[in-house]
């Protein structure tokens, strides 16, 4: 999990704030996946016959998973570049991006539980589930203890 979150933190700060160069954010961010992926396996721990199953249509949402991320990315990075201007209209499009976000990314791992349910089996879906809200809260936390120092 340690890895995710400096793996993150690096494509945050990469995409933001210090690279120019899109072949070393996409590095970076593949860097990432890979990570993030290794963890979620150990914490499955899946059979042959569930991996088989579980895996395309973990990619598939990782592929929607991560459009929020960019999302995300973005969002944050306006922040640490705006964060001085105090503009309420600015804050108030940064929190309803930030609210939706949120709302948009609890609604994707549902759906893909519900998918995982069906592909797999319900005890692989709620670890699915449970390991990608703690990815996803753990991350959020330390990139915003990042910008917010």
């Amino acid at each position: 999990m340690k890895k995710i979150i400096a793996t993150f933190t690096l494509v945050f700060l990469m995409t933001g704030i210090y690279a120019q160069d899109h072949t070393e954010i996409e590095l970076v961010r593949s860097a990432y996946q890979l990570e993030k992926k290794a963890v979620v396996a150990d914490y499955l721990k899946l059979s042959n016959d569930d991996a088989s199953k579980f895996w395309p249509v973990y990619d598939k949402y990782e592929t929607e998973r991560r459009v929020y991320g960019d999302r995300r990315i973005k969002l944050v990075t306006d922040y640490v570049n705006d964060k001085e201007v105090g503009d309420v209209k600015k804050a108030d499009a940064m929190v309803k991006e930030s609210a939706d976000i949120q709302r948009k990314e609890a609604s994707l791992r549902e759906k893909y539980y519900n998918a995982m349910k069906t592909a797999v089996s319900p005890q692989v879906a709620g670890k699915f589930y449970t390991i990608e809200d703690a990815i996803s809260v753990t991350v959020r936390m330390k990139l915003y203890e990042a910008v917010m120092k």
